[in-house]
């Protein structure tokens, strides 16, 4: 139990000094009350059986816990979503996970690596995405998964219209979330 009070310790102060700017439309209490609420979820899926918790990103909105990343199977995709009814707080839960299943050479790591790298570059030089701190970028096999919240659709279409223009993406799974 030691162990889990102090990955959700770890997890929360992370996200308390993390998530200022993504958080700027919500008051010190929201800030406070989100973060909570992701350190007892990320705490949850830690114990949840048949569940990879390192790969599954979770960021809170007002509540709202979104939970994005790739998972191996469906069965490990309704187990995460199902743990979330046992975390305090929470308003909804949205779903930004994509089953992708097995493992990955060295050689698509690297090239997954080089993509998200292109990617991230291009998502904070893009003139007025500064809005893009608050998206997750991850990629694998060449596919490109973008979560997290932003303020309004555009940042959300103009996030995939990057990710399509990296060279070396297959596919974009656009599951931004617009904040309410």
């Amino acid at each position: 139990m030691f162990k889990q009070d102090l990955i959700a310790l770890a997890a929360g102060a992370c996200l308390a000094i993390a998530m200022p700017l993504a958080n700027a439309a919500k008051s010190t209490g929201e800030t406070l009350d989100d973060s909570t609420v992701a350190t007892n979820a990320k705490a949850i899926l830690i114990d949840t059986k048949d569940v990879s918790s390192g790969s599954i990103n979770i960021e809170v909105y007002k509540g709202v816990v979104q939970l994005g990343g790739w998972v191996d199977s469906q069965a490990e995709k309704d187990a995460a979503l199902a743990a979330m009814s046992r975390v305090d707080g929470t308003r909804g839960v949205l779903d930004a996970m994509v089953i992708s299943a097995g493992s990955r050479t060295a050689g698509q790591m690297l090239d997954d690596t080089t993509i998200q790298a292109k990617l991230k570059t291009a998502l904070t030089n893009e003139q007025g995405m500064e809005k893009s701190l608050a998206i997750n970028t991850d990629v694998r096999r060449g596919e490109v998964l973008l979560s997290g919240w932003v303020a309004d659709r555009k940042y959300k279409d103009k996030a995939g219209e990057i990710a399509k223009g990296i060279s070396g993406v297959t596919r974009v799974h656009n599951l931004i979330a617009i904040k309410p």
